[in-house]
């Protein structure tokens, strides 16, 4: 059954190759890892980031680097970070650049929380970028060296309600295809589900920040919060020095072969009757806050799920510009959101992409094998495919060869794009199959 056309994500899935982690470069101990944060300094951005003009120090924004490119390659309406309490939108930013919007952002009782489940979003992506910032902020926030090195490898040092979310995070980031309702189960035990909804949507997030970092090489930020040199490299106690990470996975396994057309359709078909693995913000609230934006627009489900939060507005315009607006393709923007969500198993994700691609007359019957999708594709398209299914699925592999070899089909404006893309589709992914959200009819 066709979804209204309305919807927007993106999706899509990656290579065979399974790899251990067992070297230092992938699997660094906490001493390495804050070596190769600090040197993230002197790295080269693989989309040029040049240093800032003199309007951008005069217009008190935020200087720091990952919000510079975004500004610098994407839409604007493309550009929101999106988790509540963290200054998404740039109407509400305050003014006084990244150390009033930090100070802004730890006023936030839940700050310090979710800023821990960053820190273990980043460490399962290896995101090195991402890891220095959060090391940053919570020590700005009070936890010493060895607290943080706690979340690493220590979990018994931390409430039982913080270690389901912990648990949670880590199984969402690096396997959200095999997140199953038993896991979300053990969240709703420790958490009401207003708070389950809000850590899926976050951690999520974090997951769509991580691949973007991650992947444009952005170099780690010479200063940050006001501080003139934020040193990262700073001494681990011999306690810490040595503990094997209880994050960072000891192999990264290749997702499974696609299903078949059959079990897709028998897959969507049950996501169309599902009963949502939480009680969903009421229907009639959810129309009243889209109404505020789009005026006599049903909610989809997925924003039915988000209503309550701070950024479901700035959420429904972003994911509303990226279908609309855009350097790339629309077309390639649904492949690669039909990506995705195969290699997620994202179902309800799945359906949104597949009607979306069929109401734009594409040919069916190339979706359900990679393939067959890989060899329809132009040979532009198909380098995109390839490298938003290796970024969904093995995010910590991404080298510069991959951006290298998309730029040979596309300007930098058109990676940014593919990137941020891809992305996004992965967070729309975990969070609408993590919290089981059924399809609407």
């Amino acid at each position: 059954m066709l979804i209204k056309k309305w919807w927007l994500c993106l999706l899509i899935p990656i290579a065979s190759t399974s790899m251990a982690l067992a070297d230092s470069d992938l699997a660094p101990t906490r001493p390495e890892m804050k070596k190769r944060i600090q040197a993230l300094k002197e790295r080269t951005s693989r989309l040029p980031l040049p240093p800032p003009t003199e309007q951008e120090i005069a217009s008190g924004r935020p200087l720091v680097n990952n919000g510079r490119l975004r500004a610098l390659y994407l839409p604007p309406a493309w550009q929101s970070f999106l988790v509540p309490g963290w200054g998404s939108s740039s109407a509400t930013r305050p003014s006084g650049g990244t150390a009033a919007l930090l100070k802004r952002m730890e006023a936030d009782p839940s700050y310090g929380f979710k800023t821990r489940l960053f820190w273990i979003v980043s460490r399962a992506n290896d995101c090195q970028y991402c890891l220095g910032h959060q090391e940053l902020k919570l020590k700005r926030v009070g936890m010493t060296d060895d607290q943080v090195a706690s979340l690493d490898a220590r979990w018994d040092l931390f409430p039982a309600r913080e270690q389901a979310a912990m648990k949670a995070t880590r199984k969402l980031t690096l396997t959200p295809h095999l997140f199953t309702q038993q896991d979300l189960a053990e969240l709703k035990q420790q958490f009401p589900d207003p708070e389950v909804i809000d850590i899926i949507y976050t951690v999520s997030r974090y997951n769509a920040v991580n691949r973007w970092t991650a992947s444009t090489g952005i170099p780690q930020d010479q200063s940050f919060g006001g501080e003139e040199h934020s040193e990262l490299d700073t001494p681990t106690s011999p306690e810490f020095s040595n503990l094997p990470s209880k994050v960072i996975p000891t192999e990264l396994k290749p997702r499974p072969e696609w299903e078949s057309r059959d079990d897709v359709e028998a897959a969507i078909k049950k996501a169309h009757g599902r009963k949502p693995g939480v009680e969903l913000p009421k229907m009639e609230n959810a129309k009243k806050v889209l109404a505020r934006l789009s005026p006599g627009v049903t909610p989809p489900v997925w924003f039915q799920a988000l209503s309550d939060l701070s950024v479901a507005l700035d959420a429904w315009g972003q994911k509303q510009a990226m279908a609309r607006e855009g350097k790339t393709s629309p077309e390639l923007r649904i492949l690669i959101a039909w990506v995705t969500s195969r290699e997620n198993r994202a179902w309800y994700a799945a359906e949104h992409a597949r009607a979306r691609y069929l109401a734009s007359c594409g040919d069916e019957g190339v979706l359900y094998s990679f393939k067959q999708l890989e060899g329809a594709a132009s040979p532009a398209n198909a380098e995109a495919l390839r490298f938003a299914r290796k970024l969904t699925t093995l995010p910590q592999t991404i080298v510069d060869e991959d951006i290298s070899r998309l730029k040979e089909h596309f300007n930098d404006y058109e990676v940014a794009e593919i990137i941020q893309t891809t992305c996004d589709a992965n967070a729309f992914d975990r969070f609408t199959e993590a919290l089981w959200l059924p399809l609407e009819d």
